[in-house]
């Protein structure tokens, strides 16, 4: 989307609003950590889903790649143990 008198290559960040229900214990410690870390509750919770989707985002790229950043074999077939009971889990053989 192009608006006047903003160069083309710069980018712009929509934010978009949403209602979540969530149990009162969960908004109160949101609320905790947000005064604490000296954000807001919606900005603390932003920071949880970012990291959640580095988290993420992380775990594709070495279940694609391997674990060839920390060259430990009994590591990675740990963690790709790990995965397969966690994938497969609800299969029945």
């Amino acid at each position: 989307m192009e608006y006047p008198g903003i160069p083309v290559s710069a980018t712009l960040e929509f934010i978009v609003k949403i209602g979540v229900s969530l149990p009162a214990d969960l908004i109160a410690f949101a609320d905790e950590e947000a005064r604490r870390r000296r954000t807001s509750r919606s900005g603390f919770l932003a920071r949880l889903l970012k990291a959640e989707q580095v988290r993420e985002e992380t775990r594709r790229y070495i279940d694609t790649h391997g674990w060839d950043v920390t060259e430990d074999e009994a590591a990675w077939r740990k963690y790709q143990r790990g995965r397969m009971a966690e994938e497969y889990r609800d299969d029945e053989w």
